[in-house]
């Protein structure tokens, strides 16, 4: 017997569309499929507060609830780590007068969530300026935090990557990523200025206000633009969990009475995310009925940009780890394609020690052939694969 739990039942149960009547009949495998597929969509807390308003929490399965308990106790211990560690760094980054915009996440939790367990986060993301970058680096260090990822090849972060990605190990280990801009930077084709973004700040909002003084925010339709941007482009349709798509539903409900529709298509327009924004926007409405306007729909259902195809490839999930090469390689300008190839071919020692544990340096040879065999081996089931299609689409 098919099951009835997919992402479709889960998006209603945590937007409150689903009545108790529908769910009182689930099997524990039910249950057990909705824990499971909960905890990897990120909105197991979500389900525990959506039941527990409900008044229909105390009917669940024991084990049911202790399980959406614990996904919103763990997620409101971590988040509560994540908001002391940014509360000390708003601080010492306004003593050296760099300006601090923060970012998905940690953002949404002070401003459009009702409660600070109910959205997980993997990482603390803040935006400074690429000017100032370097002296935030160094001041994070200071407070114990490490740059723990080799470059694959001299200069290639710099290269590719939006952020500098810092860890502080230990007891309470913290990921922060201390963006200088945002999507991606000027070695991928969908790439944007920043200063945009930075002309579309405002201080934080809400309560947060006083507790994060000089913390900045992006405004509601910046948010929407680089949420849907984030989603579509940077990571792809198939790599989204839904509660980025709630995130979206969740903005656009909250700043209702701000939101400057007209504003976003234009921007969106002149940055050529048309196809971005109408991709995230028309899952967030499958998903939880975001009411986005008529006209917005229909305007960016009749627009098209360059980044339209890949927009769409980045949906599917590749048959082999070569085809999930491509999909990067086609995000990526003429000179951080080269590069690129280069780095996956030939990485550097440092990288290869990281990559493969390596504790000595004389099985590094070793491990190049070892990991230029298993590329071809991969880009031999890649073949296969094309080879297959045809037979497989005569049937």
């Amino acid at each position: 017997m098919t099951s009835r739990i997919d992402n479709h039942t889960l998006s209603q149960l945590i937007s409150g569309q689903v009545s108790a009547k529908d769910y009182v009949s689930f099997s524990p495998t039910d249950w057990t499929l909705l824990l499971q597929l909960a905890k990897h969509e990120g909105v197991g807390p979500l389900l525990y507060w959506r039941f527990s308003k409900s008044g229909k929490f105390s009917s669940l399965p024991d084990d049911v609830r202790d399980s959406l308990r614990a996904m919103y106790i763990g997620t409101w211990i971590y988040n509560q780590r994540i908001f002391k560690e940014l509360e000390i760094l708003t601080r010492v980054f306004s003593q050296a007068d760099i300006p601090v915009v923060v970012l998905k996440g940690a953002c949404f939790m002070l401003t459009i969530y009702p409660d600070i367990g109910l959205r997980p986060m993997g990482d603390l993301d803040i935006l400074v300026p690429k000017t100032r970058l370097a002296e935030a680096v160094q001041i994070a260090k200071t407070l114990g935090y490490q740059d723990m990822l080799p470059d694959a090849s001299p200069g290639l972060r710099d290269l590719l990557n939006h952020e500098i990605c810092l860890q502080r190990t230990g007891k309470n280990p913290i990921t922060l990523e201390l963006h200088h801009s945002l999507v991606a930077d000027k070695s991928f084709i969908y790439a944007v200025p920043v200063d945009w973004f930075w002309s579309q700040t405002e201080l934080i909002g809400g309560s947060s206000r006083k507790k994060f003084k000089n913390l900045l925010m992006l405004s509601p339709v910046a948010q929407i633009l680089f949420s849907a941007a984030h989603t579509m482009l940077q990571h792809g349709g198939r790599n989204t969990p839904l509660r980025w798509y709630y995130d979206l539903d969740q903005l656009i409900h909250f700043y209702a009475d701000r939101m400057e529709w007209d504003l976003l298509l234009s921007q969106a327009q002149e940055f050529e995310w048309n196809s971005a924004l109408d991709a995230a926007l028309s899952q967030s409405c499958a998903c939880f009925s975001t009411p986005i306007p008529e006209y917005v729909r229909a305007c960016l259902s009749e627009r098209s940009d360059r980044h339209q195809k890949l927009v769409a490839l980045l949906k599917l999930k590749p048959a082999t780890h070569t085809l999930e090469e491509r999909q990067k390689f086609l995000s990526l300008n003429g000179y951080g394609r080269f590069r690129f190839v280069a780095a996956l071919l030939a990485p550097s020692p440092a990288y290869m020690r990281w990559r493969y544990q390596l504790k000595t340096s004389w099985m590094l040879p070793v491990y190049y052939f070892i990991r230029w065999g298993g590329i071809l081996k991969d880009a031999f089931h890649t073949l296969l694969h094309f080879l297959k299609r045809p037979l497989t689409n005569r049937h």
